[in-house]
């Protein structure tokens, strides 16, 4: 490999994708020959487009971007291109497999669960959701079923009591930064042993809903906090008081000097970061 780039095309949208993907365009060992991403969906107040983070970071590099409703509609213009890797990350589309027969090596996807627990859209909810003590990322080959390809490389970590979305992205971020170089250079080098997933093992992290996010005092104060630490990133947790949405991104079981508090069928919830519909976002310090 010395003097040799490996060559990559990667595929993804969201914010964290484009953390993955800075990475390794900041390594001397790759080449990236494209980005892919969802086309660019939302405005802003003034009805300007917001580009994706992915579309963001292809210009500030100024590397080629593709960004297809369907990806089959840039099929001819991979094929042109001279690739190692494809590797999605949070892409967001299903992959056809005349494309992930196009790299000279494999495709690859960057997955947020110790696979073959949470396939799906939202590992990282999941895992928070059902209070587990450990979560990590899998690098899997893709096919043409959802996060089912063998997996190739997987490291864990601890949950820690205080962690939400937030923290578990940036825990994320930082496994990968130590170790997905070295695991797209030794497949490069053909020094593997993947493992078959077990489809016994098998479960589920289909993509939330909006309405999910909410929670009620009717519930445990575990529940409502295990919602307000996954949906922290989004869509946000909620509630409803006095027909007014109030939206809460941390809080915590032990007694601390917030201003705010909500009453549980089992105690109470101190609110330290949160935000009334149509306020501003208030935090304290504990």
């Amino acid at each position: 490999m010395k003097n040799q780039k490996i060559k990559l095309v990667l595929a993804g949208t969201a914010k964290f994708s484009a953390n993955v993907f800075e990475l390794l365009i900041n390594n001397n060992d790759f080449k990236i020959v494209a980005l892919i991403s969802q086309p660019n969906n939302l405005l802003d107040r003034n009805k300007n487009v917001i580009p994706t983070n992915v579309a963001s970071l292809a210009k500030k590099y100024n590397i080629k971007l593709f960004q297809p409703t369907k990806i089959n509609e840039i099929y001819e213009e991979l094929k042109n291109l001279n690739f190692d890797f494809f590797i999605t990350c949070a892409f967001g589309q299903f992959i056809p497999n005349k494309i992930l027969e196009l790299p000279k090596k494999a495709a690859i996807n960057i997955h947020g669960s110790l696979l073959e627990k949470y396939r799906g859209a939202a590992p990282i909810q999941y895992s928070l959701l059902n209070n587990d003590k450990e979560t990590g990322v899998s690098l899997i080959y893709m096919t043409n079923k959802m996060d089912a390809g063998d997996i190739i490389f997987q490291e864990k970590f601890e949950i820690e009591e205080n962690d939400t979305a937030l923290e578990i992205y940036e825990k994320m971020l930082r496994l990968l930064e130590n170790n997905l170089a070295t695991w797209i250079k030794k497949m490069y080098e053909n020094q593997i042993n993947p493992k078959v997933q077990d489809e016994a093992k098998v479960t589920l992290a289909p993509k939330i809903n909006n309405d999910e996010a909410e929670f009620f005092t009717t519930e445990s104060k575990e529940k409502a906090l295990a919602k307000i630490k996954a949906f922290n990133d989004q869509p946000g947790a909620f509630i409803i008081i006095n027909n007014k949405r109030l939206k809460v991104y941390r809080a915590t079981t032990k007694k601390v000097s917030s201003p705010l508090n909500l009453n549980f069928i089992d105690g109470k919830l101190y609110l330290i970061e949160y935000q009334w519909e149509g306020k501003k976002k208030v935090k304290h310090e504990i």
